[in-house]
């Protein structure tokens, strides 16, 4: 499950523009990169972590205001409650699996001989 988790985000991280830019080639040359989208003027990979650690925080401050709001008798909408920590928790976990690629990544990285 934890494997389909993370194939399902690896294939959304993947912009449209990206795939119609390369169909049709079977490798790219290094002049070739410069006119991909988001390369060397775009958003930083550390920019795009930060993004998504922020979008979970996010999701989880949602969450839990809508569980105070739930407890605290200001609504009595159960379902809005449940699908904020659905999302939330949902999106937690994608974070850690990411995560956790990147970690092995780099490890098998430093494995590699030079």
């Amino acid at each position: 499950m934890i494997e389909a988790n993370s194939n399902i985000a690896a294939q959304q991280a993947f912009s449209q523009s990206m795939l119609s830019h390369l169909k049709g080639k079977d490798s790219l040359q290094p002049s070739e990169l410069q006119g991909l989208p988001n390369s060397g003027s775009g958003e930083s990979f550390g920019n795009m972590i930060g993004d998504l650690v922020k979008e979970v925080d996010s999701k989880g401050k949602i969450a839990a205001t809508e569980t105070n709001k739930l407890l605290l008798g200001e609504t009595d909408n159960i379902h809005q409650s449940m699908i904020a920590m659905q999302e939330s928790g949902l999106a937690f976990t994608m974070l850690v699996e990411v995560r956790n690629k990147l970690v092995q990544s780099y490890q098998e990285l430093m494995r590699m001989p030079v």
